[in-house]
């Protein structure tokens, strides 16, 4: 069973998450420039750079793929034993799945999921009878903060 998800999590942003993420970074630059700090204004922009970057890589739609002994998620192999569980997290607003979380012992890898409802079901269905159903998954407190802000 395939399922189409983007590689990584996908945050809807809508325009006033734009704007207030451009005028923090406007006033960050303009005090650096003001105090002089020429460095600071660089190593923000390879910093805006990386974030820029990652935001499109995780914007590519791959395949998870469940197998009999392993997982195939865009091309590599994982084996089944080396998950502890998945996860699955729903929208507030319209009760819909939206992020299917895959978590090891020491990491977990977060995809939202881009598929048809029927397709989402019969996947489920299928990881169900391969990996258990955890109802958390361990989240560093930066991490947390992220998801809120939708970096």
């Amino acid at each position: 069973m395939t399922l189409r998800v983007y590689n990584g999590e996908k945050f809807e942003r809508n325009k006033r998450w734009y704007i207030l993420f451009a005028l923090v970074l406007i006033t960050i630059i303009w005090l650096s420039l003001w105090k002089q700090n020429v460095i600071g204004v660089v190593v923000l922009f390879f910093i805006l750079w990386a974030y820029f970057y990652y935001s499109i890589i995780s914007n590519q739609i791959i395949t998870l793929k469940i197998e009999k002994d392993h997982l195939i998620i865009n091309n590599k192999i994982y084996l089944r034993w080396n998950f502890r569980g998945y996860s699955i997290e729903i929208e507030k607003k319209n009760q819909q799945i939206r992020n299917i979380v895959l978590i090891t012992e020491k990491w977990y890898m977060i995809y939202t999921i881009h598929d048809k409802k029927d397709h989402i079901k019969e996947f489920l269905t299928e990881i169900n009878d391969h990996l258990q159903l955890v109802s958390e998954y361990n989240q560093s407190s930066l991490e947390k903060l992220a998801r809120i802000l939708k970096l």
